[in-house]
């Protein structure tokens, strides 16, 4: 059993499951006191006070686990090759229509033309994006550059 809460936060449980169980004996001991709250307290307050004595939290445990095991199992789901690749192509057929397609290799000579020029487009955009987010000069004609060729090769000049 690993220790999985701080010093403070362990005297803060300690103190406060003390209080808890002095405060369901004193509800316990009242003739007139509900005797299943009373024994709630005094059950609830010493699961406090050995918390703060081991300094270790179930609960806390148990969250952390499945928390861990959430994101472990999202970051592979996610960000495998093909998910990836999905998402890529669904971004950018509901950007572009479904003339885009992101592998190239199923195009007839209509969708050709219409997929070169979602890529000159492309380009184009990626390029604007990149001039207007760099102060640089040398990378503002780089990104120029880049959107030339990317256009002629994409037109097919």
């Amino acid at each position: 059993m690993e220790e999985n809460i701080s010093d403070r936060s362990g005297f803060v449980r300690l103190a406060l499951g003390t209080g808890l169980t002095a405060c369901g004996i004193a509800h316990l001991a009242k003739e007139s006191g509900n005797r299943g709250l009373g024994a709630l307290f005094v059950a609830a307050g010493a699961m406090k006070v050995a918390e703060g004595i081991f300094l270790y939290c179930p609960m806390k445990a148990l969250i952390n686990s499945n928390v861990k095991e959430a994101v472990a199992t999202t970051f592979n789901e996610y960000l495998d090759g093909d998910s990836i690749m999905n998402a890529y192509n669904d971004f950018y057929t509901e950007k572009w229509g479904s003339g885009y397609s992101g592998s190239g290799t199923s195009q007839t000579a209509n969708s050709g033309v219409h997929a070169s020029t979602n890529v000159e487009k492309a380009a184009s955009d990626i390029g604007q994006i990149v001039s207007n987010a760099t102060q640089n000069d040398a990378l503002k004609d780089v990104a120029s550059q880049a959107v030339k060729s990317a256009a002629s090769s994409g037109s097919g000049k």
